[in-house]
């Protein structure tokens, strides 16, 4: 990602595209972050989820903020907690084994425009 925003980008009115959910195995999160000039879906490849909070999804789900950082789960485990800020729409924590990062550069998947 750093090779492709120059850094880690700044997910402050970023758009959650699309959230699947899977009990076991991998769930994906997708985020159209706001970088006009380059622009790219990022996935969140999500292992073996253990704990989810979200409230408030919507037709259009923009977050305030994203963080990723290594948390305590509710049975005493080490997991990786996703944090969407809120904003308009979808926010909340999810936490998972493990967190691995996609990119796929161009214009939104979905052919939404943020407003």
């Amino acid at each position: 990602m750093k090779q492709w925003f120059g850094d880690w980008p700044c997910f402050h009115d970023a758009e959650v595209i699309s959230l699947l959910l899977a009990r076991a195995g991998e769930s994906v999160l997708r985020v159209y972050p706001h970088y006009p000039q380059k622009p790219a879906t990022v996935e969140f490849v999500l292992r073996d989820i253990s704990d989810v909070e979200l409230d408030d999804f919507s037709g259009q789900n923009v977050i305030s903020s994203l963080a990723i950082e290594k948390a305590t789960g509710q049975y005493g485990e080490d997991v990786y907690r996703l944090t969407l800020g809120p904003c308009y729409g979808i926010a909340g924590r999810i936490d998972a084994k493990s967190v691995r990062v996609r990119l796929t550069p161009g214009a939104n998947p979905d052919g939404v425009s943020q407003g």
